[in-house]
C-alpha cells in the first residue's frame, strides 16, 4: 500500500489515560515499541559481496513503515550493510547471494555487532551502547520469493531434482563415483569423454566410429552386423 498522508491512526489506545496505571504502561509499551526492533521484513536495495567466496552485507529498506504521533506513514530509510546468512559450516557451503529486490526476513541483534565482522571468532565488547537495533540486525532468510528459475528441489518421495538452464558443472581433484540400483542414462545430443575409458562389464553399441586406430585384444569378436574397416567389410 502506498504512504499517504490520509493513512491516519491514533497510537494511544482509549483509556490509556484513565489512571495512573494505564498512562504508566502506556509510556513503558511506547519506549519498548519505538526502540526494541525484534524481527522485521525488508527489500534489499544492494549487496556487497565478501572477499573470495565468503559470505558479504546487503542495505535493506524495511517494508513495514513507522507511524508519527498523528498516526501518518513515514518514509523509510535504507540500513546499511546488514550481514546475510548463508548454509554452511565449517568449510561446507551452499553459495547463494542475494539481489537487489529480494525480500528478507531480518533479526535484530541485543546488542551492538559492528565489532564482530569477518575472522571475529572471541567475544569482542560491544561497537556502542545501543541495543535491539535495526542497525545490528541479521539477514536469515528470504519470504515472498518469486519461482526460480535455477535450483535443487528435494521431495518427499526421497527424489532430488537439479535444474540449470545455463550449465552444470561438478569439479572434483580426487574420484567420482556414482552407484545406482538401476540403470544411469544420460541423454545428449553429442558425448565427450576426454580421457580413457574402462568397461568392466558388457558393451552393446549401435555405431563405431573412429578417426585413429582400434585395437582389440581379446580372443574372439561377436558381432551382429558388419564391420568396415578401410572400405574392407566383414560380415558376421
Amino acid at each position: 500500500m502506498e504512504l499517504s498522508n490520509e493513512d491516519r491512526r491514533g497510537l494511544q489506545r482509549a483509556g490509556a489515560a484513565a489512571s495512573e496505571y494505564n498512562a504508566t504502561m502506556f509510556a513503558v509499551e511506547e519506549v519498548l515499541n519505538s526502540d526494541m526492533n525484534t524481527a522485521w521484513v525488508g527489500v534489499v536495495d544492494s549487496v556487497q559481496t565478501g572477499s573470495g567466496e565468503s559470505s558479504g552485507v546487503a542495505n535493506v529498506t524495511p517494508l513495514v513503515a513507522h507511524t508519527d504521533a498523528d498516526g501518518q506513514s513515514l518514509p523509510m530509510s535504507s540500513i546499511p550493510a546488514l550481514p546475510y546468512t548463508r548454509v554452511q559450516y565449517g568449510i561446507a557451503a551452499l553459495i547463494i547471494e542475494p539481489v537487489p529486490g529480494d525480500r528478507v526476513a531480518c533479526v535484530s541483534c541485543k546488542d551492538d555487532i559492528s565489532n564482530v565482522g569477518p575472522g571475529v571468532t572471541r567475544p569482542q565488547r560491544p561497537g556502542s551502547y545501543r541495543k535491539f537495533d535495526q542497525s545490528d540486525s541479521v539477514i536469515v532468510g528470504a519470504v515472498h520469493t518469486k519461482a526460480p528459475e535455477v535450483f535443487i528441489r528435494i521431495t518427499q518421495d526421497k527424489k532430488i531434482y537439479i535444474k540449470a538452464p545455463a550449465g552444470y558443472t561438478l569439479e572434483t581433484d580426487a574420484d567420482v563415483e556414482i552407484k545406482a540400483g538401476g540403470t544411469v542414462t544420460v541423454k545428449a545430443p553429442q558425448i565427450t569423454l576426454d580421457g580413457d575409458v574402462k568397461i568392466t562389464g558388457g558393451l552393446e553399441v549401435g555405431t563405431i566410429s573412429s578417426s585413429g586406430g582400434v585395437t582389440m585384444n581379446t580372443p574372439s569378436v561377436h558381432m551382429t552386423g558388419n564391420l568396415s574397416v578401410d572400405g574392407h567389410i566383414h560380415g558376421n
